[in-house]
């Protein structure tokens, strides 16, 4: 498989949606020094007091996707995870949560989602290296375009995370699934396009 039979794996990050936010994990400690949300993601639960409460921050409209405030953090529905099993998808597992309202009323059948797949670091030095002005007269600005994966390294799962990062990659077959079962709120980026502004790297 090539960098063109991979896609990031988000939520469209829409303000009608639904957001939650943790309740409790602030002050929580690790041996691995991440904090408790990295560790969920991860699915590392040792120390964490499940279900894991999240209640509503703001939106209305309830999504098969709902974000926690927590970048690679996300809720899912009963009919998403139903969709990843029935289609036998790899990478992945779920933890208990309770999701509240703003009203303090529970909003049933919601999943955290933790992707336990794993391929090589992300290498920047494969990118192409492309220049864009973003506005009229504006300073032009430097971009890597692909983001080059360490497929040497990939586990073989449908749902994965690079090395030392926290933003899911998955295959062409979880894109297809998910796009033909209409499970909402998901967004897909096919790794080839993704281009990176030279800023956020000089920020990692």
């Amino acid at each position: 498989m090539k960098l063109k039979d991979f896609y990031s794996f988000d939520s469209k990050l829409s303000s009608k949606t639904i957001q939650v936010h943790s309740v409790g994990l602030n002050n929580l400690k690790f041996a691995n020094n991440l904090a408790a949300e990295w560790n969920l993601i991860l699915g590392l639960y040792d120390g964490i007091q499940l279900p894991v409460v999240f209640k509503q921050e703001y939106g209305k409209k309830l999504e098969d996707i709902l974000d926690t405030g927590w970048p690679g953090l996300f809720l899912v529905s009963k009919k998403f995870k139903e969709v990843l099993e029935e289609n036998a998808l790899t990478g992945w597992k779920t933890f208990d949560v309770k999701v509240l309202d703003k009203n303090n009323q529970e909003l049933q059948g919601f999943y955290g989602l933790s992707i336990t797949g794993k391929c090589g670091k992300i290498d920047y030095s494969k990118s192409e290296i492309i220049e864009k002005r973003l506005v009229p007269n504006g300073p032009v600005g430097k971009y890597y375009k692909g983001l080059p994966i360490g497929l040497d390294e990939w586990d073989g799962s449908d749902f994965f995370l690079p090395h030392n990062n926290f933003g899911a990659i998955v295959t062409s077959k979880v894109a297809d699934v998910l796009k033909k079962s209409k499970v909402t709120n998901v967004r897909f980026e096919n790794l080839t396009d993704i281009e990176t502004p030279d800023f956020a790297l000089q920020k990692a």
